[in-house]
C-alpha cells in the first residue's frame, strides 16, 4: 500500500488517539492533583502516570517498552542523575515507566506555556531551566543540587532539545556541574523508536517497540566536567548503538553555549 493511502487512512486513528489523550488527561488529572494539594506528596502523582497514565497510553498507541539491563536501574531512595537521549515528548512517558520513583525533571522553560502541562510542571516543582537568562538558569541548578541532596532522581535530556535526524547530539554542561558538586552517580539510558511513536513535528503516532537500555552508574571522582560528559555520552552512544540506533558523532561531544556562540558570532560579523 502507498505511503501516502497510508497516512491518510491513519488520519480517522490519530485523531481518535488525541481526544482519548485529552479525554483521560481531562478525567485522570483533576484528582491526581487534589490528592496532591491535600498530602503535599508528588508521588502520587508519579505512581498514577507508572500505573495508568504511562501503559493506557502505550496501549492505545499499539505500542510497547522493552527494557534492557533494567538491574542497572537506581533503587528507591538512592539519589542519582539519570540522563537519556531525546527523541521525542513520549521520551517523558518512557522515564515515568522506567523509574521507581517519581523522576524530578530538568525541563525547557517554554514547556510552562503549553495548556496543563505548565500547570502540571509548576504544581509539582519540576525545573525548568530558561537558557536565555543566565541568573534564572543558575538558579535553576542550584535547586537541582537541592533534590539530589534530598535523595530524589534527577532527570535531564543533556541534549537540551530532541533529535532532528536520530543521531545522539552534543551535550549541554549544566547538569554535570550538578552531578559533580553532589557526587551523584549518573546512570545514562539510550532510547530509541520514541520518534516513530510520537514525531518530533506534527501529530502522526505510529505503533512502536519502544527500546531502552540502562548502562551502569558512572561516577565523576577525579574526572574534569569535559572528560565526563564525553564519558557519559560515548556511553549512551555505545547503549544506542546496541538498540540498533544511529548513535553519535563522538567528535562533536559538547555543545557551544549560548553566550559563546554569540560571541562567535559577533566576531564573524565584525
Amino acid at each position: 500500500m502507498p505511503s501516502k493511502l497510508k497516512d491518510i487512512l491513519w488520519i480517522p486513528v490519530n485523531v481518535l488517539q488525541l481526544l482519548w489523550m485529552f479525554a483521560f488527561i481531562a478525567v485522570l488529572f483533576p484528582p491526581v492533583m487534589l490528592t496532591f494539594l491535600f498530602t503535599g506528596n508528588p508521588e502520587t502523582a508519579w505512581s498514577a502516570g507508572r500505573s495508568f497514565w504511562g501503559p493506557l497510553n502505550l496501549f492505545f498507541g499499539f505500542s510497547s517498552l522493552v527494557v534492557e539491563d533494567a538491574e542497572n536501574l537506581p533503587k528507591p531512595g538512592e539519589p542519582c542523575v539519570v540522563m537519556m537521549n531525546h527523541q521525542s515528548m513520549i521520551d517523558i512517558l518512557v522515564a515515568w515507566l522506567l523509574l521507581p520513583t517519581g523522576p524530578r525533571f530538568i525541563a525547557k522553560a517554554e514547556l510552562l506555556y503549553w495548556p496543563l502541562v505548565g500547570f502540571f510542571m509548576k504544581a509539582m516543582g519540576l525545573i525548568t531551566i530558561d537558557r536565555k537568562n543566565r541568573h534564572a538558569a543558575i538558579k535553576a541548578l542550584r535547586r537541582a543540587h537541592d533534590i539530589i541532596q534530598e535523595g530524589h532522581i534527577l532527570t535531564c535530556f543533556p541534549e537540551g532539545t530532541r533529535t532532528r535526524d536520530g543521531f545522539i547530539g552534543p551535550f549541554k554542561k549544566g547538569v554535570f556541574v550538578v552531578a559533580q558538586r553532589t557526587a551523584a552517580p549518573i546512570v545514562p539510558i539510550a532510547i530509541d523508536n520514541c520518534a516513530v511513536l510520537v514525531p518530533r513535528t506534527g501529530w502522526r503516532p505510529r505503533p512502536a517497540v519502544l527500546r531502552a537500555k540502562v548502562g551502569k552508574p558512572i561516577d565523576g571522582t577525579g574526572l574534569s566536567r569535559d572528560e565526563l560528559m564525553k564519558r557519559v555520552r560515548n556511553e549512551m552512544i555505545d547503549l544506542h548503538l546496541a538498540l540498533g540506533g544511529k548513535g553519535g558523532d563522538r567528535a562533536n561531544a559538547i555543545a557551544v553555549d549560548d553566550e559563546t556562540l554569540a560571541r562567535r558570532q559577533a566576531v564573524a560579523a565584525a
